[in-house]
Formats: structure tokens, C-alpha cells, sequence
């Protein structure tokens, strides 16, 4: 009889609170402003793209 292997992941709270704050709030302000500039869906997607991950660099 075959054992079952258990594997647990741990991820820390400060993690999950960086990615719901910077993912989610920073791309979607960044989206609903770009969106209030420009109107164009693709620009606004790829605005609010650059300013995250521009951001994400710039805090590490």
C-alpha cells in the first residue's frame, strides 16, 4: 500500500496583504485613472501594467 505525501505551504499574512494592496489597489487606481485620460481599453490595460510592476520594482 502506497503512503500519501502531504504537502504544506506556509505563505506569510505580510505577503498576501503586498499583493492585495499593491496588485489589486495600485493596478486598478492606476487603471480607473489612465481610463479617465485616455478611454482606450488596450492603453489603460498596459498603463496599468508598467505603473505596478514599475512600481514592484522600485520598493525592492
Amino acid at each position: 500500500m502506497k503512503q500519501k505525501e502531504i504537502i504544506i505551504i506556509t505563505v506569510q499574512l505580510s505577503t498576501v496583504k503586498r499583493f492585495f494592496i499593491m496588485d489589486m489597489g495600485v493596478s486598478t487606481l492606476s487603471y480607473y485613472v489612465i481610463k479617465a485620460v485616455t478611454g482606450n481599453v488596450i492603453i489603460d490595460i498596459i498603463g496599468s501594467l508598467i505603473i505596478t510592476e514599475g512600481l514592484k520594482k522600485v520598493i525592492k
